[in-house]
């Protein structure tokens, strides 16, 4: 493990604030959920359109927070995370959206027990393809037999400002934004673990590798 690479604090502010950021959307409407509630004064009609929107937005909050805390937390970094803890992780991310995801997990994984970190890195390389698709798409998940290989698809090809720089390690501490934090962690987390990642981009995909 190499700990010249660990996460700069400007980094770690910078991707708090994302995180709290993307929270602040299925939270808030757990809280509209509980006034609408309150407002209704017991009606029938009104108990149920209450209650599925906590129950949605509790769902979706959960979510979230299950892969930041794999993306970002130490818990990703745990010998026991497997690959179908990684596929449910994200299914459960994208389902609901305009994105799709293939992984066969019987036959695209290393033979070989994984390093420390590969399977937190993986995930994160999933991410950033998912965020380079704004209109969403297709991820498909393989191993050639050296790498792993993120392929995202889609009809929009544009990853987000500074995000290529950030996973690329061109990105200076002083430039990351919210939209490149991602990546540069991404490229951090690889560093740390002592993996490569690769990273080429389209009109027609954004296609990683992770070795």
């Amino acid at each position: 493990m190499n700990t010249d690479s660990m996460i700069p604090t400007r980094a770690s502010e910078i991707l708090i604030s994302k995180i709290c950021h993307d929270l602040v959307s299925p939270v808030g409407a757990v809280n509209n959920g509980i006034e609408f509630l309150a407002d209704m004064n017991g009606a029938e009609d009104g108990l149920q359109d209450g209650l599925g929107l906590i129950e949605h937005s509790a769902q979706q909050a959960s979510i979230r927070l299950q892969l930041f805390r794999m993306c970002y937390g130490a818990g990703g970094s745990d010998a026991k995370v497997t690959g179908k803890m990684v596929y449910e992780i994200f299914q459960n991310f994208v389902a609901g959206t305009k994105m799709t995801m293939s992984w066969d997990l019987m036959n695209d994984m290393p033979d070989d027990d994984l390093p420390a970190g590969y399977l937190k890195t993986l995930l994160n390389l999933m991410v950033f393809a998912q965020e380079a698709l704004p209109k969403g798409g297709k991820i498909n998940v393989s191993w050639d037999g050296a790498s792993m290989i993120v392929n995202g698809t889609g009809d929009m090809i544009k990853p987000k400002d500074g995000a290529v720089e950030g996973l690329k390690g061109t990105l200076s501490v002083e430039e990351i934004s919210p939209k490149s934090v991602h990546g540069f962690v991404t490229k951090s987390y690889a560093d740390l673990f002592g993996l490569t990642t690769t990273c080429a981009i389209n009109d027609e995909s954004v296609i990683l590798k992770l070795s």
